[in-house]
């Protein structure tokens, strides 16, 4: 499992010939869409969206639209499969989400691209040399960030009162859930952090994660701090460290059946001593889905899963 990606990137230069194959393909133009990098002319009811970002598969999931093109990582198995189910399986790879592949997407002619702030910036001018392009903040954003910006997709698309309706059930699904694990959860701490063979990433209270522990009761183990940078939010953490924070429940990301650097810290007292790990409260989950599965649908497993943790609490 490796961590989070880093925002910002080189990416090749994109080839005349691709720029004169998507300037070829571009639609007619119908409506004003702001965002996080300018206002930009969006078709009227796009029909060949390329993402560049997990989360904003999850928005057109919502809307039973299907991408076709998804900046999968190269590995199609980080597509969730709640999504899938709605969006199937016949869309094109465009790379990874730091660096996507420009030629595959201007081949692709796509009539809208939706991009990360954190992550496209640098190349925001190019992709919309390609196509129309919308720029939203997932990479630094956490669950009510995620639920704005899907609501504004559902805007840029032409699609707000479908969206206002996914989320209003989103919204009383996550209260049903909510309310299965309130007398669990309250007075309770709990961290969430990713792990592998080498490091630990903890999520800040400001994540994406953290923010969705809180909305389900969970004190926070780790400080607040006033700053969303991608370095707050994504901390690398020593066992010392970790001993120190000393968090009462320890939810761990992780990836595949490989080794993780948990397997050598425990014969170590300080890992023994962690009041999560001397009482039995270590959770394995998946990292895609809990680390990189941005969403409202996404959110909905998440919680399924802090609800199973929960019935063994008290």
């Amino acid at each position: 499992m490796s961590p989070p990606l880093e925002p910002q990137a080189d990416f090749m230069k994109f080839p005349t010939v691709f720029l004169a194959l998507a300037l070829a393909a571009g639609a007619a133009q119908a409506r004003d869409v702001t965002h996080e990098l300018g206002t930009t002319d969006v078709p009227d009811s796009p029909e060949r969206i390329v993402v560049l970002e997990f989360s904003f598969i999850d928005a057109l999931a919502a809307l039973n639209l299907a991408p076709v093109g998804i900046a999968d990582d190269d590995q199609r198995d980080r597509v969730q499969p709640v999504w899938s189910e709605r969006i199937g399986d016949d869309w094109t790879s465009v790379g990874t989400r730091k660096t996507p592949n420009l030629e595959i997407i201007a081949s692709l002619q796509p009539d809208l691209i939706i991009a990360d702030k954190s992550r496209h910036a640098a190349v925001y001018e190019t992709l919309g040399q390609i196509a129309p392009t919308v720029v939203y903040d997932s990479l630094t954003g956490d669950y009510e960030d995620m639920l704005a910006v899907a609501d504004e997709i559902g805007t840029a698309l032409g699609r707000a009162e479908e969206m206002d309706a996914f989320q209003a059930g989103h919204g009383a699904r996550m209260d049903a859930l909510r309310a299965d694990v309130s007398e669990q959860t309250q007075g309770d701490d709990a961290q969430f952090g990713v792990i592998n063979a080498n490091v630990l990433w903890l999520h800040s209270p400001k994540s994406y994660v953290g923010s969705l522990l809180a909305s389900f009761g969970f004190a926070p183990v780790m400080p607040l701090t006033g700053s969303d940078s991608y370095g707050e939010l994504y901390q690398k953490t020593t066992l010392e460290q970790l001993s120190a924070l000393d968090p009462g429940l320890l939810i761990l990301g992780k990836s595949g059946d490989g080794r993780t650097l948990d397997q050598d810290w425990n014969a170590d007292s300080l890992w023994q001593q962690i009041d999560a790990v001397e009482r039995g409260r270590l959770f394995n989950v998946s990292s895609d889905l809990w680390s990189r599965a941005r969403g409202m649908l996404t959110a909905e497993e998440i919680a399924a899963d802090i609800r199973d943790i929960a019935a063994t609490l008290k």
